[in-house]
């Protein structure tokens, strides 16, 4: 059952909201006083606006809502006492109510604001103050219930967290492999075919980021948070590494399609180059394929990264070896050299502390003139 939850996260926060809202009910019902008996409904709704994925979610929500809710009342409490309660009144509240609600304090619930100061005028009429007090203190007493199951029932995102570490693998390794691919053509892509290998990296790179920080704050206020501690930090690193390593293949993906482009000054790498470093990037995408869940096997992992590894120092002995026609096409084959061993050093630290007998120092590599070239349009990853 609770793998079941952690695939659909969506089912235990329905869960916890129609428990929470139950319950607010329940204890609004057994209140003693009129108000709670004539307004049990909005302890329920304050259910609702506290029901949050993470405790820490739920407790500021509901404290932003209950702000919002009372400076509403507040507002229309105090313009129908020196406006009166005609028609003036209404757009006057609404048109204040409209300012405040976009005042960046109550952030996503600045709604409640034009809501209660409305509906305190409208539905309220007869007993606006009873209405106003009945609206604050039992939608705060819905959102504590809330606070309170979120706090008995916490939830962690790993599922969503491992699904997102698995996205950005495999764009990035199907990137790798697109880019291998064009590069064992014989005659170079034109721009048209290369803009057809580029996929759009930085969206699911962003994508895993916001999830990572979704996990890291569920376990703030959670009182079961030890239990999934270290599985929060294997994820943790490796969305780091994955993170690194997505900002080296966009990198290397601009480098190669930019020299690998045909144009009058001719393509940089020569095809003694284009396979040694096509295999390279074979390798490194059967790396990242292993690496998705944050927690590969070891002896599969040690396997790929000494062929990336072998690769990688390969291609170095053959851009050692080569011998170059302009200084350009010497600057080019060592920034892709630059840029593999940088991807191998973000996936294996100890590499990139270890020098390569066989290489040679990195060559940098200046970003090309945007305004000489047109830009590439990414194709979306596949979901």
């Amino acid at each position: 059952m609770r793998q079941f939850l952690a695939r659909w996260p969506r089912l235990g926060l329905a869960a916890r909201t129609a428990l929470a809202a139950t319950l607010a009910w329940v204890v609004a019902l057994n209140l003693p006083g009129e108000v709670p008996h004539t307004y049990p409904y909005f302890a329920p709704l304050g259910a609702v606006v506290g029901s949050y994925s993470t405790v820490r979610s739920s407790v500021r929500n509901s404290v932003l809502a209950v702000a919002g809710i009372l400076c509403g009342a507040l507002l229309s409490l105090g313009l129908s006492q020196v406006l009166g309660r005609d028609l003036f009144v209404i757009p006057v509240v609404v048109f204040l109510a409209t300012l405040l609600a976009g005042w960046r304090v109550f952030e996503g619930q600045g709604s409640w604001v034009l809501t209660v100061g409305v509906f305190v005028l409208v539905a309220g009429a007869q007993h606006p103050v009873r209405y106003a007090l009945a609206y604050c203190t039992l939608t705060l007493l819905g959102g504590c219930v809330a606070v309170a199951v979120n706090a008995a029932l916490p939830s962690v995102p790993l599922a969503r967290s491992e699904r997102a570490l698995r996205q950005l693998a495999v764009v990035l390794a199907d990137q790798l492999d697109d880019l291998a691919a064009g590069l064992r053509y014989e005659d170079p892509p034109s721009a048209q075919q290369w803009e057809q290998r580029l996929r759009a990296v930085t969206p699911v790179r962003e994508s895993l980021r916001a999830t990572r920080q979704e996990t890291e704050e569920s376990l703030r206020g959670n009182v079961r948070a030890r239990r999934n501690l270290d599985r929060v930090r294997v994820q943790h690193r490796a969305g780091v590494t994955l993170e690194n390593v997505a900002v080296r293949v966009e990198e290397l993906s601009e480098l190669l399609v930019e020299v690998q482009t045909p144009a009058d000054r001719g393509v940089a790498l020569e095809a003694g180059l284009r396979w040694p470093t096509a295999a390279a990037l074979v390798a490194l995408a059967r790396l990242l394929r292993e690496y998705p869940d944050g927690d590969p096997d070891a002896r599969v992992l040690d396997e790929r990264l000494r062929s990336v590894r072998g690769h990688v120092q390969h291609l170095s002995a053959v851009e050692h070896a080569a011998h170059f026609q302009t200084a350009r096409d010497r600057q080019t084959a060592g920034a892709v050299v630059t840029s593999l061993r940088r991807c191998l050093g973000a996936l294996d630290p100890a590499a990139a502390e270890t020098p390569d007998p066989e290489g040679v120092p990195p060559t940098p590599w200046a970003r090309p003139d945007p305004q000489r070239f047109t830009r590439h349009r990414v194709r979306r990853p596949s979901h």
